[in-house]
Order: C-alpha cells, then structure tokens, then sequence
C-alpha cells in the first residue's frame, strides 16, 4: 500500500456469491468489506429446456448463468454476456464460445446484432423474476426471436442484516455499493425502516449506472457523495474504489478490531515467518553499519539494546604526551576505543516510536577532554571532525529509524490485510458450500476446503450433518414441498383406515385407493387431518420448519409412516442449513 492510500469500511449488497468475490477484491486492495446480501438467489427446480433451433443463449447476469448451467447440461450454445464477470461465470461454467459486451444491455443488443444473423435461430433470455431493460424489445424490433425463460428468483431482505445495521449506526461504513437498481431501491428502504437515514450523511455510494444512484436518491438516501462507475462493470467500480481511497479528502477507517489490527512493539519477523525478505531487515543491518562508525566515540545505546561497531579499522589520532589524570583518562579512552574494534556487531531487535539517538553525553565528554587538554591544532581538528561526524551520523540513524517506523506500519496494515483475504476467502468457501448444497449438488469438495480453512476454530459436530449429506446432497426444497401432497394424501387415509376396523375398514382402504379427499387450508385441531392439512400450507410456503413442527408430539403414531421418510429429510436438510448459517456467521473469524 502507499502512504496517501486509506483503508476503507465498504458495505457490499449484492447477493451472497458474488458479494464474496468482491469482498476478496477489495480485501486484496487493503479494505474491509461488510457483506450485506439484499437478494438472495433462488434458482428454480425446473426440468432442462428445450433447445431444438436456437443458436445463443443470452446472460444479463452471473445468476442467469449459473440457473442456466444447473438446468441444462449441454454448453454447446454461443454465449453472449452483459458484462465480463459475467463472461467469466459463462467460462468457467464450461461454454466454449462466449463473447462479452462489457457494457449494458443496450451494448449487449448491439453485439447480438453484429454478430448474429436472425434467420439462424430463436435466442433465449436466461432470467430471473426481475428483468433490467428490454432487451427482447430491442432485439425484437430488429427481427430476432428471443424467447425469455425464467430460471431463478431473487428473494428480497425484509431488514438489514445485523453486522451491516450496527455499522452503520456506529458511523463505520465509509462507502456503500450498489450494482443494481433494485439494491439500491432495497437499501434505501429498509435502511428508513431501520430508522438509519441519518447515518448515511458521510457514507459514500458507489453505483455501476447512474440509475442506481438516482432511485437511492428518489427513495430518501442522502449521501455525502454520489459516485457511478466510468464503465457499467466490476473493474470500473474498483477502479473507482481505487480512485477514492487515494483522495486527499478520503474517509479515514481504522482496521476492523482483532489480533492483526495491533500494533507489534517489536521488529517485523524475520524472514522465516514473512513470504519475502523485508526491508525493514536490510535497513536494520545498514543501521547496525552505520552504528560502526561511532567507533571513536564508545558504544551506542539505542532502545536499551547496544548497537557496537563493525570491527573495521578506526581512525587514529595521535595525541601529544600528557601527564597526570589527563594521561590516565586518555589511556582508558585508548583502550575502550581497542576494545569496541574487536566486538562484533550486535543485533538490533527493538525500535520504538519517538526513541531518538542520544549522543549528548559522548560529545560532552570530548568537549571537556578539548577543553582539558592542552592538544596540538591538528588533533583538536580530529576531534572537531569526530564530534561533526557523531552528529551525522546521529542525523542518519534517525532517518533510518523513521523509516523503519513507517515499514512496521506497513506491516501491521499489510497483516491486517491477509486477515482481511482469510476472512473474505473463507466466506467464498463457505458460499460456494451454500450454494452446492441448497441446489442439490454433491458437496463433498466444497465442504473439505471449508473444513480445511476453518481448522482448530470448528469442532467436528459443527460439520455433522454437512458430513451426512455431502456424498449424494441434499434435496431441494422446491422437490420436497411437490412431494408432500401424495403423502398428505396416504398420512390422512392411513389415519382413517385405523379408526374403522373390520370390513369397514377394509372397504374404506378399497375406496380410498380410487378416490382422496381430505381437509385443506389452516384447520384446527390435532387429529391427523388437521396436523396434515396445516404442514401442507405451510410447506407451500416454504416454511418447512414449520411443516415438520405440525407433526410434533405424534412421530410415533402409526399413520405417520407414509412421510417418515420424507420428514428425515426434512430434518436432515434444515440442520445443514443451520450449519452453514453458523459458519457464515463465524466469517472466519
């Protein structure tokens, strides 16, 4: 990092994944991220497409490619993106041919158009709920047969998350992000609902598109700057970034609080714990030979440590006879002037801001044997000349000093920011563990490098149920809740089947096997009809905690048997998510 750059408090509020890699990005610039997700991707259940005539498939988003890659197995379509981070999900989701537009949606209309013929095929649009511009529209009006296909949702935050609330309170966030107009109509709405308007008077909104920041500002928010990106992309918004943490008049953020953000009052380690030699070393060891020098002058103390000279010869000065104590007083001088020739230099191993080289007392000791001495001019010219190089030499080391000073800040902020990487890198991890394990993928790969990176800080029962399930996956809760009302069905007639006996009974099975009815909707009471009935309204809602909750008390009742599987599942499924929720929550930290 250079001196004039700040480190930035950054509140990032895309969704999970993508939040994460750009949270490492900025955590590689020397900046904390607060990872704030106000969509949260849901990618749809669907069965794969049909693909006969079309020859591209169009992506506005990363999160178009990856439903579109978890839909379909085939990547032998043409690519066109919106942008290059979402060119690059296309590639390493394994399309051969992809382009990007690097723009928006009118440029991506634009390469479409330039590169495509409308006679060769049907486009698709891979989509989610929420479409940006009319790319259909454009593309239509020029021949081409787009056929939008909805592949995900893009579930709303009903609140700011807590971490990103509390520092906005407390006036950490410096800047705030926004790389859509949706986030920034969410922001702006939950961020009133948390009654935190006033915080945001010395937050800086950064935006991909003036749009963004336009409805911020339509919705209430008042920033003390409003920035968008030269180019509608990633790389522009860090460059803005960049850009910003370079201004004069930048915000100032102290490191978040942990063992890095202290400040050592020791040296730099040494080059076996550090990835590279460390100047601050090789300035210690000129200092340690600049120390040397002093030779004529006796030992100097520095921080309690002595730095001795380098055993190189000395000057030699030839003093006229003497008598008395004077004789006997030069004698000594004489002879700890020998014995510092022969020591070897010591190491440096301490510095401390404000500890200033003190040669006061060595020059106060040659003036008086000056003054004392009745010395040829020659001689008082050496001392002179001694005392002026003391001076320089006094001068030097506390450059030196100030700059190892200014090193050791260096790297306090350069350890600072390897936690920052360590944390970011882990809530990737911990993301893409997510994201494998709630769409219905094997995890077994995710869940070993969580698991790697966590290290000591996680106890084996933390992975418990992710080490269940990481072999085969889990099932998706879109396939659970189509499950459920066939086994409604047989929980509700195996219930009744048990209270009549006899022929009755027998009849009432043959019966049920041609025809099903039974009570739907919120019903009261807790005979089997009305347990079924509740957990089915609210799997359909996707409350699946509270489907297996309408079944408490009763697990062991007979008619139960036909979902006992399905509610293991259920029950599987809900602990891994709450393990992931839990290393999410623990950030690495």
């Amino acid at each position: 990092m250079t001196g004039a750059k700040r480190r930035l408090q950054i509140l990032v509020t895309r969704p999970r994944g993508e939040a994460d890699l750009f949270a490492v990005a900025l955590a590689m610039r020397g900046h904390d991220a607060v990872v704030a997700p106000l969509l949260d991707i849901v990618v749809d259940d669907a069965p794969p497409l049909d693909l006969a005539g079309v020859q591209a498939v169009l992506f506005t988003s990363a999160n178009g490619v990856r439903a579109f890659a978890h839909t379909q197995k085939s990547r032998d379509l043409k690519a066109f993106c919106v942008g290059d981070a979402t060119a690059a999900a296309a590639r390493n989701a394994g399309f051969g041919t992809v382009e990007s537009a690097s723009g928006d949606v009118e440029t991506l209309a634009a390469l479409v158009q330039k590169r495509l013929d409308p006679k060769d095929g049907t486009l698709i649009h891979a989509t989610g709920t929420a479409v940006a511009g009319d790319l259909a529209g454009v593309l239509g009006a020029e021949g081409f047969a787009v056929r939008r296909v909805q592949l995900y949702r893009a579930d709303t935050a009903t609140k700011l998350p807590d971490e990103a609330a509390e520092a906005l309170r407390s006036g950490r966030i410096d800047v705030v992000t926004f790389f859509s107009p949706r986030t920034a109509e969410i922001f702006a709405r939950l961020v009133h609902e948390a009654g935190l308007d006033a915080s945001l008077a010395r937050v800086t909104a950064l935006a991909l598109a003036p749009t963004a920041l336009e409805i911020a500002r339509e919705q209430g928010c008042r920033f003390k700057t409003a920035i968008a990106a030269d180019q509608p992309n990633e790389a522009a918004l860090l460059a803005a970034v960049d850009r910003l943490a370079e201004a004069p008049d930048a915000p100032v953020s102290e490191p978040r609080p942990g063992p890095a953000a202290a400040k050592p009052a020791s040296v730099p380690p040494s080059p076996a714990s550090q990835p590279a030699p460390s100047r601050g070393l090789l300035l210690l060891f000129v200092m340690a030979l600049l120390a040397g020098g002093i030779g004529a002058g006796g030992a100097l103390y520095w921080q309690n440590t002595m730095v001795a000279p380098k055993t190189s010869p000395s000057p030699t000065v030839a003093l006229p006879p003497a008598t008395g104590v004077l004789e006997q007083r030069l004698a000594a001088v004489d002879r700890r002037l020998s014995q510092i020739e022969q020591r070897p230099a010591a190491t440096v191993v301490q510095t401390a801001p404000g500890n200033a080289v003190d040669l006061g007392p060595l020059e106060s000791r040659l003036e008086a044997l000056e003054s004392r001495a009745q010395v040829d001019p020659g001689t008082q010219a050496a001392l002179a000349a001694m005392m002026a190089e003391n001076r320089r030499l006094a001068g030097e080391l506390a450059r030196i000093q100030a700059e190892v000073e200014r090193l050791q800040g260096g790297i306090v902020e350069q350890t600072a920011d390897r936690a920052a990487v360590r944390r970011a890198e882990f809530r990737l991890a911990v993301g893409q563990l997510r994201d494998a394990a709630l769409a219905g993928r094997p995890f077994a790969a995710e869940l070993a490098l969580v698991r790697e990176m966590a290290g000591e800080a996680r106890r084996p029962e933390d992975f418990a149920a992710l080490a269940q399930a990481a072999e085969r996956g889990l099932e998706t809760r879109a396939s659970l809740v189509r499950r459920f009302p066939p086994l409604a069905n047989a929980m509700v007639a195996a219930a009744r089947t048990g209270d009549i006996a006899g022929r009755w009974g027998e009849l009432l099975e043959r019966l049920q096997g041609l025809l099903s009815i039974r009570r739907v909707g919120e019903i009261a009471g807790d005979d089997a009809s009305a347990r079924v009935a509740r957990a089915e309204v609210l799997a359909n809602a996707g409350d699946l905690e509270g489907a297996l909750a309408a079944f408490d008390g009763v697990q062991g009742a007979a008619w139960i048997a036909p979902a006992r599987g399905w509610l293991e599942v259920v029950r599987l499924r809900l602990a891994v998510e709450r393990e992931i929720a839990a290393l999410a929550a623990a950030g690495g930290g």
